[in-house]
């Protein structure tokens, strides 16, 4: 497996200032700081392994290739430097799985550079462009441009609060008329600091504007998580 490419630097930054997510008294924050300066893992204890449920649901299989089922699990192995984590990210099993991949002093989450590496990686199959160019329009929107909102996130039989980032970074796109009609593909993503990891639940909705194509979701969900509201 390749070196995860995501804004890695912003993954390993440690935020100086993280207020809670939870509870009423707490701002808004932006979707950029959430995703990015947050110490997803910093108090994970080793040994923790987050696993996350992965499941594909093509409209058309014959056209979009086989939907499947499979775990991305990323363990936390041990402490590293001052606040941060080493872990051991494992993408699928069996014939699917990717060479298992060690980061060391991690304080952000690296399953949020699977999702986003993933659902560049699947826009460019079904919209055709430029992997590079794609990669950054999707990173400009998140900096700029993604709303959030406050949800309940059903966790091990509790709601705690949270908040769902959404991003269609490519619906204003100026080569939106190129991507085959998948422009309005959406990508949601649901999180909270009351669970390990914060990431909750991500989903990739690759729509298409003609009624008659294809379409494709993926969704990635932390086990023991239920619903989003």
């Amino acid at each position: 497996m390749s070196k995860f490419s995501f804004r890695m630097a912003g993954l390993l930054a440690l935020a100086t200032t993280c207020a809670s997510i939870s509870g009423v008294a707490a701002e808004t924050p932006k979707p950029a700081d959430i995703l990015f300066e947050r110490p997803h893992i910093a108090s994970v204890a080793p040994g923790t392994e987050l696993v996350y449920k992965f499941v594909r649901k093509p409209s058309d299989e014959r056209a979009l290739g086989l939907g499947f089922t499979d775990n991305v699990t990323v363990k936390v192995e041990s402490d590293g430097k001052p606040g941060k984590k080493n872990v051991l990210v494992q993408i699928y099993s069996g014939d699917r799985a990717r060479d298992p991949e060690r980061i060391t002093d991690m304080d952000g989450n690296p399953m949020l550079v699977v999702y986003l590496d993933g659902a560049v990686a699947h826009f460019k199959q079904l919209a055709g462009g430029d992997a590079a160019y794609l990669k950054g329009r999707f990173k400009k929107f998140l900096d700029n441009g993604a709303t959030i909102e406050p949800v309940k996130i059903a966790y091990k039989g509790q709601d705690v609060d949270g908040f769902r980032v959404t991003a269609t970074p490519f619906a204003s796109d100026p080569s939106r008329a190129k991507m085959n009609g998948f422009e309005g593909a959406t990508f949601t993503i649901s999180l909270s600091d009351k669970i390990p990891g914060y990431f909750a639940q991500m989903v990739s909705e690759y729509t298409n504007s003609d009624k008659k194509s294809p379409t494709l979701e993926e969704t990635t969900t932390l086990e023991g998580v239920g619903g989003v509201k």
